[in-house]
């Protein structure tokens, strides 16, 4: 089978997992009155979402640009992650601020035992979900299914958390401390937010510089260019410009050879093979990489300003 086939089947598996994972969350809720759970099941529910969403761009990233798209549907991964992030994000300050009203005004009672059992089930659940969805990520090199494996493992963890929270308020029950009950579930509400918020903004950040057309990290770029120049040694060249971005699983290079106003090409295809070196060259991205490489020997062609500011070389 085939990477976008394995694509594929992974996410339709997951979105099968969410919708089983938010109806669970939410019928516990109804029973335990347990908000953790509730945020537990309504996060399943929106990644539930995304991932209807998420098996639709999957298969619209491997097709050719389009009339609408000229350039093809590779920002939509990206444009995706990052609306998927700011939705958890808002999910878990909701609930961070409904927690700590909750603690303000003595708190709320739960169904300990029930609680403690979903939140055994679920983190057992999840946490395998993440598991085979990053080991899929890794084999196709899918940076949608990488956020799958990491919205999975979120939601694994804060199953986890809960349960260790709702054995605690199983204990205090045992030991007679009801006075206690009310404020484990708030209390474990916040710690769950807090301790996981690092993963839904990282996966914010990192897509939402995407979405934006932020250049790589300097280490990154200066590998590309470094790669570059070396492909373009035997060139006289004048100055190479080299500008690149990420976005989803796509890597884009556009390189401007500058060389002196006198250089001649032995044929078209002497210049294709150089375009061919420096696609070579770049076997360290682990993308799908794309370049376009533009020789000139004008440097107004490597700057940034206006190109109908240029100059005719024929009419001076």
């Amino acid at each position: 089978m085939n990477g976008p086939a394995i694509e594929q089947r992974a996410l339709r598996f997951s979105t099968v997992g969410y919708l089983l994972m938010g109806g669970l969350g939410i019928g516990f809720f109804l029973v335990t009155r347990s908000e953790a759970i509730l945020l537990d099941g309504v996060y399943s529910l929106v990644s539930f979402g995304a991932s209807l969403m998420a098996a639709r761009v999957a298969r619209l990233v491997h097709r050719p640009g389009s009339e609408t798209f000229h350039f093809g549907y590779a920002h939509l991964e990206p444009l995706l992650n990052t609306l998927r992030g700011f939705l958890i994000v808002g999910l878990s300050a909701f609930a961070l601020a409904s927690a700590v009203d909750a603690l303000l005004h003595g708190g709320r009672p739960i169904a300990a035992g029930l609680a403690m059992v979903y939140g055994v089930s679920a983190a057992a659940l999840c946490l395998l979900m993440a598991w085979n969805q990053g080991r899929l990520a890794k084999k196709v090199g899918s940076p949608l299914l990488d956020v799958d494996a990491r919205t999975w493992f979120v939601d694994g963890i804060i199953s986890a958390g809960a349960a260790a929270g709702f054995f605690t308020a199983y204990l205090f029950e045992r030991l007679d401390l009801h006075h206690l009950l009310p404020y484990v579930d708030p209390t474990l509400v916040v710690l769950l937010v807090l301790v996981m918020a690092r993963v839904p903004l990282k996966t914010l950040w990192e897509n939402l510089r995407e979405v934006l057309q932020v250049a790589p990290p300097p280490a990154d770029q200066q590998a590309v260019r470094t790669a570059i120049e070396g492909a373009v040694a035997d060139l006289p060249t004048r100055e190479v410009q080299v500008r690149m971005v990420k976005v989803g699983r796509f890597f884009y290079v556009l390189t401007h050879v500058l060389l002196p106003e006198d250089w001649r090409p032995e044929s078209t295809g002497a210049l294709d093979a150089v375009r061919c070196r420096i696609a070579r060259s770049l076997t360290e991205v682990p993308l799908r990489l794309v370049t376009d490489t533009v020789f000139t020997a004008d440097a107004h062609w490597t700057s940034f300003e206006d190109d109908r500011g240029c100059e005719d070389p024929t009419k001076a």
